[in-house]
């Protein structure tokens, strides 16, 4: 019942605290320190993205990249690295 309790407790932890880690933008994209990529912070980083390709990795169409869709992006083969 006790190594039930801790293994619990650890997996919660290391689930809380990885997605504290993973909401972090990389600040030498995200120039403005707003938490997200804009086109020209994007282009600057990666200069072969359009704006076709920003537009697709948009997902939710709010005109940035969050960490999220960066994610996917880098996933899929849509940014390199």
């Amino acid at each position: 019942m006790t190594k039930t309790i801790i293994a619990s407790s650890l997996a919660t932890f290391v689930i809380f605290s990885t997605s504290a880690f993973a909401l972090d933008a990389d600040a030498a994209i995200d120039t403005d320190g707003d938490g997200a990529y804009n086109l020209a912070e994007m282009q600057a980083a990666y200069p072969d993205i359009t704006e076709e390709v920003f537009n697709t990795i948009d997902a939710n169409e709010n005109g940035t990249i969050d960490v999220d869709e960066f994610a996917v992006a880098k996933g899929s083969g849509l940014i390199a690295g």
